[in-house]
């Protein structure tokens, strides 16, 4: 039996992970409900008078408690957990009422002169439509940074519209908001809501070749089961989907595929800090290879790109800093499935595109850029704000379209508040208003954007 051969690939255990995630979550909150989310040692560094200058949520806790304040301040040291927990609440159309919860963690595995910080965070999300989504994220420097190890593990039974390949409709279309980048408005005409389950498991292994640079392979891993396609209508061409047209035109089967291969990269990254930098660099580049021979639906190959970047303006606040972000990718050869291909929102963190919903563009190819301006609001540290501008451009293979890359380019900007949730790694609470043609939306996370 092909373990990874995608019609054979079944979770029978849905209600129970439901259940399961149920008890997690309700956890989670509770945790929350209980005062300081972080451990720290008694011993003074170079930091301290800055963090004893500082407040974050913590201590606005302690204080309403009238709890004594901590007289002694220190860094993040070697074998002390960080944590950072929030409860969410939401509720939209495609999912019906929504609970969860995050929790970010930190943790230095080496002396913290010579070892990056390891960071992980992980989310789970129920609604009132027994949906589930559960990821976990984390970037692991183990002693002396001889080793980078990261991992992007998703499952979600899922419901999403989608729009089509490149970038169409941008003007006079219906209004959309959306909360985190799910749609809270009825449809408009450009949207085709698919209902499927997906898994995506992605681990990179990388060894320090040269100071801040690495390399080695990675494992990925997409596996969507269980589509349906809600606006087909094979009766009439007025109702033929992006998503039909697509796995028509290129022999993927209509309700489920896989891409599932190994990559090749190169990582730079000099950043101060991996949660919240004030200086520093992060470039990667991967090649992906995805062979029928380990069940992928098509023989493929893809490139990936990143690169983000932060410059100070104020040496006094270093908070206040200007950060750049660019990311692409690009199917070099053979097909990705249509589910799979590059979109907005599912990088990583599904950090990219505010301003619009999750997955509003989609292409063979796509380029993401975004600016973003970071400035202190108190003196204490414990708001800050930030303003930002972002674009989207993205191509269409199909015959009919071959919309190339930069033929239209899809602009978005906002504004956003942050609270300080935990001043020692600097993790903070994000709340961000995004805006652009026919969309405008709330986004709320833990940590910064990128």
């Amino acid at each position: 039996m092909n373990l990874l051969e995608t019609s054979k690939f079944e979770i029978p255990t849905r209600k129970f992970l439901y259940a399961l995630g149920c008890v997690i979550t309700c956890a989670f909150i509770l945790m929350m409900t209980h005062g300081s989310c972080y451990a720290q040692e008694d011993t003074k560094t170079q930091d301290s008078i800055r963090l004893a200058n500082e407040v974050d949520i913590s201590d606005i806790f302690r204080k309403w408690g009238k709890k004594p304040k901590k007289t002694v301040i220190d860094t993040p040291r070697q074998g002390v957990k960080n944590l950072s927990l929030i409860p969410i609440l939401g509720y939209s159309p495609e999912n019906g009422f929504l609970i969860g919860a995050a929790i970010s963690a930190t943790e230095f595995l080496g002396d913290p002169k010579i070892t990056k910080l390891s960071t992980a965070m992980t989310n789970t999300s129920l609604t009132s439509k027994e949906q589930i989504i559960i990821n976990l994220r984390f970037d692991i420097y183990t002693t002396d940074n001889k080793w980078y190890i990261s991992g992007d593990n998703r499952l979600l039974f899922f419901t999403q519209p989608t729009y089509g390949l490149g970038i169409y409709g941008l003007h006079n279309q219906h209004y959309t908001f959306s909360w985190n980048g799910i749609s809270t408005t009825t449809h408009d005409s450009l949207e085709q809501p698919l209902n499927y389950n997906y898994l995506r498991f992605y681990e990179t292994f990388l060894r320090k070749v040269a100071n801040d640079w690495y390399a080695g392979v990675g494992v990925m891993v997409d596996i969507d089961t269980k589509i349906e396609d809600e606006s087909l209508r094979l009766d009439s061409p007025v109702h033929l989907t992006s998503h039909y047209i697509y796995s028509t035109e290129y022999n993927f089967n209509q309700t489920h595929y896989s891409a599932n291969g190994l990559s090749l990269q190169v990582m730079h990254d000099s950043r101060d800090n991996p949660v919240n930098p004030y200086k520093g660099s992060y470039f990667n580049v991967a090649f992906r290879v995805n062979p029928k021979a380990l069940g992928s639906s098509q023989n493929s190959t893809v490139v990936y790109y990143e690169y983000r970047t932060y410059i100070g303006v104020n040496k006094a606040k270093p908070a206040n800093l200007i950060a750049f972000w660019l990311w692409g990718a690009s199917v070099t050869s053979g097909r990705l499935p249509y589910l799979d291909l590059p979109s907005i929102t599912w990088d990583t963190y599904n950090r990219s595109g505010r301003g619009y919903i999750q997955g509003r563009f989609r292409g063979n190819d796509m380029i993401y850029g975004e600016s973003e301006f970071r400035f202190q609001l108190s003196k204490n540290g414990l708001f800050g704000g930030v303003t930002f501008v972002n674009f989207t451009t993205a191509s269409n293979p199909l015959p009919y379209s071959n919309q190339p890359l930069f033929n239209t380019v899809a602009p978005g900007y906002g504004f956003g508040l942050r609270i300080k949730m935990n001043k020692v790694d600097r993790t903070n609470i994000t709340a961000d208003y995004g805006r652009s043609y026919g969309f405008s939306g709330i986004y709320l996370n833990i940590r910064e954007t990128f």
